[in-house]
């Protein structure tokens, strides 16, 4: 997530969510629901958390490797390896290596600017055409602000593109909060475990119902995980291991390694965002006919006459779950005034879904739905590759606005209402 967005993953194929309560029991993990699980949150995990937070923020620097592999349904990605080295006040380093062993992508932080560049070409980017992306894949960089306490690496196109996706972000380092932490539910303790020759504290960390889980096995001697799992409990569940080695607090690291001065003939390059995918103002909004929460079916052009507020979220994403009340609220408001609200989620197992709108007390419509179809009207046709989305469309089926993201304080959605004659 960065700012007010939470980048997703999509995974196409329908499956089941699992419950797994043990640091190792996504191998083989038991079909169970994890709607309304009550566990009892634990002091001592939550210090050892903190613990390992703490010696993360506090070291001065901080150099560590992770192999790193994700997998659904079973289905393993490529393995990765990601290199960091950090230093404070505001000084780092990235370094994404591939299966073959060569460098796929370097993130250079210099203090004041994050250098993105890729020695051997750069990664195709989702809505590039050919002809672009074959003039612009090499000798290319990218060149960010990158305001101490402000800048994320673990969100870096350097990352993001190389499927690095880390656990722990490593800007934690610089003082950065995870985005996760205001969606914990509890933490546990499970067990000790040796990893390499480290003693580790073991704990299971559950996020927004238990849609999300992540385990630490944190060192004894110095309290920096050695390995770490994530698991997301969607439409397929997406499990990410890491391992940490060569993990070094308080050498001296030399400032060369966080310099970076373009070479002669490259070109600054800016790559398309999320925003890109939206849908402009002004076209037809593209019908669909998806599954609702009760398992009927529901059909946008159906509300045609009226003004919808279409709004793409998912469980996990923690400015999903602040807008829904605000949703709720502004659908009571202007409901008996014409306005339809329509959530739409593909990318949670239903079960999830429907307790996680349970919670937040929902009254309006909702499409449930992670078929093909509705991943293909969502991620592609909608462009909501992050979330949250919102689209307003009028009474004529047309979009009058689109954008990605919740801010509280802002009233683009109620001042195009407004013009639309919702007041």
């Amino acid at each position: 997530m960065r700012n007010n967005i939470f980048i997703w993953t999509v995974v196409v194929v329908v499956g089941a969510a699992f419950l797994c309560l043990t640091p190792d029991c996504a191998g083989s993990p038991q079909q169970q629901k994890p709607s309304n699980l009550i566990i009892q949150d634990e002091p001592e995990a939550r210090a050892l958390y903190g613990k390992m937070t703490e010696a993360i923020r506090k070291t001065k620097t901080l150099s560590y490797e992770s192999s790193l592999r994700e997998e659904t349904d079973g289905d393993k990605w490529e393995p990765w390896t990601y290199r960091v080295w950090m230093k404070k006040p505001n000084f780092f380093r990235v370094e994404t290596i591939n299966k073959d062993g060569k460098n796929h992508g370097i993130l250079v932080g210099d203090g004041r600017y994050a250098w993105s560049y890729w020695p051997n070409g750069r990664p195709w980017f989702s809505g590039e055409d050919d002809d672009s992306y074959k003039k612009s894949r090499f000798n290319v960089y990218m060149e960010e602000p990158a305001p101490p306490g402000k800048y994320s690496i673990g969100y870096s196109v350097v990352l993001k593109k190389s499927n690095c996706f880390p656990i722990v972000n490593p800007s934690v380092f610089q003082g950065i909060n995870d985005t996760l932490e205001p969606v914990i539910d509890w933490m546990q303790n499970r067990g000790v475990e040796k990893i390499g020759h480290e003693d580790c504290n073991v704990i299971e960390v559950s996020y927004a119902d238990h849609q999300r889980s992540q385990y630490f096995w944190i060192s004894r001697r110095d309290n920096v995980p050695r390995k770490l799992k994530s698991v997301v409990r969607s439409n397929k569940d997406i499990i990410t291991r890491e391992v940490w080695s060569k993990v070094v607090l308080n050498a001296e690291i030399p400032m060369k390694k966080f310099r970076w001065t373009p070479p002669k003939g490259w070109k600054q390059w800016h790559p398309p965002t999320p925003k890109d995918k939206l849908i402009k103002p002004g076209r037809q909004a593209p019908d669909f006919e998806l599954l609702s929460v009760d398992g009927g079916k529901i059909t946008l052009s159906d509300y045609r006459g009226k003004v919808v507020w279409l709004n793409f979220w998912r469980v996990g994403c923690p400015p999903c779950r602040q807008e829904m009340p605000y949703l709720e609220k502004l659908y009571k408001k202007y409901k008996s005034k014409g306005l339809i609200v329509l959530g739409f989620d593909f990318a949670d197992d239903r079960q999830i879904a429907l307790d996680f709108l349970c919670h937040c007390s929902v009254t309006f419509s909702n499409v449930l739905d992670n078929s093909d179809e509705a991943v293909k009207a969502g991620f592609f046709i909608y462009g909501a590759r992050a979330a949250p989305v919102n689209y307003i469309i009028d009474r004529e089926g047309k979009i009058a606005d689109a954008w990605l993201g919740y801010d509280q304080n802002s009233t683009r959605g109620v001042d195009v209402l407004a013009k639309l004659g919702l007041k």
